[in-house]
């Protein structure tokens, strides 16, 4: 880790820290465990695209709702100009280290917090920032996979139908990377950076980044506690705007160079999400 951040990590958690280990990275961050007389920490570093594409004020507003609700660690230290940030760290792991996820506990911890009171205030609007992408994308590529117009012809077309949804407050990136289950067996939020108010079931729509099935699975137990309208439908469409999402996401940063850096194929990537975005398809059929 860079002199610089251990002199920060010294004046907010004391001159006894220690690196413990990093975390598996994802696409927008980096991650390490520290510890100190005062305990456990995780200290988060921003990549420059995701300081780009990230709204840090909105990011601490909703950290701090879902703390409130009991639902995430304590943020203890958060510069929204660099995104840099120091979280108690909960002792546990990511669900996606875990085999025997609990869907029924996610499913109440995602329905505890779609029914918070507070809102962000601001939606996430997921159609527009996949126009964006787009826009992003085709400066760095004249042509894309064929199925990929297939399939972005699937939500636009279905566009009034999605913006029509009633919103509450949204994690919008709840994959099981950023679902942490304790030693107690509970389950917990982590990592707000695209948190705002969204369909409810853009959550669910998330849970499913690696396998679709596993989001059908979510569904089913989050029926069970909030009735769902086209419950079905309204994943599959947004699980295919998702998988686009982040299917030109890994093009730009593979042709940023930024691969290299982080340690990722990011063509990779974007194959992997236009499977997944083609499994979530069939699902309207």
């Amino acid at each position: 880790m860079l002199d610089e951040h251990l002199s920060l990590l010294k004046k907010i958690v004391g001159e006894d820290v220690k690196v413990l280990s990093s975390l598996q990275g994802g696409m927008m961050n980096e991650a390490y465990i520290v510890k100190s007389a005062l305990g456990k920490f995780v200290y988060y570093i921003s990549t420059a695209q995701a300081n780009e594409m990230v709204d840090r004020a909105l990011e601490k507003k909703t950290q701090n709702i879902t703390y409130e609700l009991g639902l995430t660690s304590e943020n203890i230290y958060f510069d929204l100009k660099k995104g840099i940030k120091i979280n108690r760290f909960i002792e546990g792991d990511s669900i996606n280290h875990v085999n025997d996820v609990d869907f029924k506990k996610v499913a109440n911890l995602m329905a505890k917090f779609h029914a918070s009171k507070d809102k962000a205030g601001v939606y996430y609007d997921p159609l527009t920032r996949l126009e964006n992408y787009r826009k992003e994308a085709e400066g760095h590529v004249k042509e894309f996979d064929k199925e990929f117009y297939e399939l972005w012809e699937v939500v636009m077309s279905n566009k009034n139908f999605l913006l029509s949804q009633t919103r509450t407050l949204a994690h919008n990136d709840a994959q099981r990377s950023n679902i942490v289950r304790n030693i107690y067996n509970n389950y917990f939020f982590i990592d707000f950076e695209f948190a705002a108010d969204n369909d409810p079931v853009y959550d669910i729509g998330t849970f499913g980044n690696d396998h679709v099935s596993d989001g059908v699975v979510l569904l089913e137990e989050y029926e069970k506690i909030v009735p769902l309208k086209d419950g079905l439908k309204r994943y599959a469409l947004w699980r295919i705007d998702i998988s686009l999402q982040w299917y030109l996401v890994a093009i730009i940063k593979h042709y940023r160079g930024e691969g290299a850096v982080h340690g990722f194929n990011f063509l990779d990537v974007a194959h992997h999400f236009l499977l997944n975005a083609l499994e979530a398809r069939k699902l309207l059929k």
